[in-house]
């Protein structure tokens, strides 16, 4: 009999602690995600590194419309730019406010923006601009998709770099 009671607590405590455990984990979460739905931040308030990045790896898809949907990211060409007039402007087109999504938009992106500082990556911006329904930038982060609109000054810009962009095998 006392050896059964001893298992029996033993059982009880444990299933409490790891109870708890989980709430307390569950309650972190909600906060952390509701502080940042209340705010509707824009991506540069999301990720405030942006604010000191000094250069940008602008890369372009080959074929982001391509059959193959797994692979297409896989193939491109690439603009770097320590350009601080091009960096203001892609930091002041980041001031949008966005729109958090648990899964990624059934969109495919054009091409991405690799962010650094000081010659270290801190940050991936997804953008495309293919239609109404599919244009936008966009970053991760926590595992949510931030979301804002791509305005058609910076689309066109990114338009003129892709055709400065070059394959990185061909780059010194």
């Amino acid at each position: 009999m006392r050896v059964s009671t001893l298992l029996f607590l033993f059982l009880s405590s444990f299933l409490f602690s790891c109870t708890q455990a989980d709430n307390n984990k569950a309650d972190t979460l909600i906060v952390s995600t509701s502080e940042i739905n209340s705010q509707n931040l824009s991506i540069i308030a999301l990720d405030e590194r942006l604010h000191a990045a000094d250069s940008l790896v602008f890369v372009f898809y080959k074929d982001p419309q391509g059959k193959d949907s797994l692979r297409y990211t896989r193939f491109y060409k690439q603009y770097a730019s320590i350009d601080t007039n091009l960096i203001k402007f892609v930091k002041d087109n980041l001031q949008d406010s966005t729109t958090r999504f648990e899964k990624i938009k059934n969109c495919r992106s054009e091409g991405k923006i690799w962010c650094f500082t000081k010659g270290e990556i801190f940050q991936t911006i997804y953008f495309s601009s293919f239609s109404s329904d599919c244009s936008f930038l966009y970053i991760i982060k926590n595992g949510q998709f931030y979301y804002s609109a791509i305005s058609s000054a910076m689309s066109k810009n990114l338009n003129e770099l892709e055709t400065k962009a070059v394959d990185p095998d061909l780059q010194d």
